[in-house]
């Protein structure tokens, strides 16, 4: 059973994610498979997933470089593929070791977005496929805008160690919003 930093045991456990203005959701126990390296997108193409263009994300993949890409949908089946096929494929990127995986949403998400990320995320400046590679709430991260759980709104990944430095950041930030 693996740990998490939010989960019993996990280094951020105590952590509690807001949910009033915005609401921060723990995505981090779901599956995601990055593959990085030569071979890796002719790989995944071969497996029936088209590619996105960089900095784009399209059929549950994330492209974050020419060979560099995350899987967030099927993520377990096409790990299990990789594994068993033979070379060139990549290499696997530890995506799922290495990053938290948050989704925010809320009546506020734009506000608080605008305070803590340098990108413009408004629907006219930021198209639904797109991937910003910037910084979230004083951390480097990668965010998108998706849905989940019916809640419009971006998930964002960023260092693993920083869990609970994150939800601290986004519920500090809005604190200016729940007032009043």
């Amino acid at each position: 059973m693996k740990t998490f930093p939010l989960s019993p045991g996990g280094a951020a456990e105590n952590v509690t994610l807001i949910d009033n203005v915005i609401t921060l959701t723990d995505l981090t126990p779901l599956p995601r498979f990055g593959l990085k390296g030569r071979g890796s997108g002719a790989w995944l193409q071969a497996q029936g997933r088209p590619l996105p263009q960089i900095n784009q994300i399209a059929n549950g993949v994330l492209r974050l470089g020419s060979e560099d890409l995350v899987v967030v949908e099927t993520a377990d089946d096409l790990r299990a593929a990789w594994h068993a096929a033979p070379a060139p494929k990549g290499y696997t990127a530890w995506r799922e070791e290495t990053w938290a995986w948050m989704h925010l949403s809320g009546p506020r998400l734009n506000d608080v977005l605008a305070k803590i990320c340098p990108v413009d995320l408004s629907p006219a400046a930021f198209k639904d496929n797109q991937i910003a590679q910037t910084r979230v709430g004083y951390l480097e991260a990668i965010i998108w805008r998706h849905t989940f759980d019916g809640r419009e709104g971006f998930s964002v990944f960023f260092d693993i160690a920083a869990t609970a430095f994150f939800a601290n950041a986004v519920a500090t930030a809005a604190r200016e919003f729940s007032e009043g």
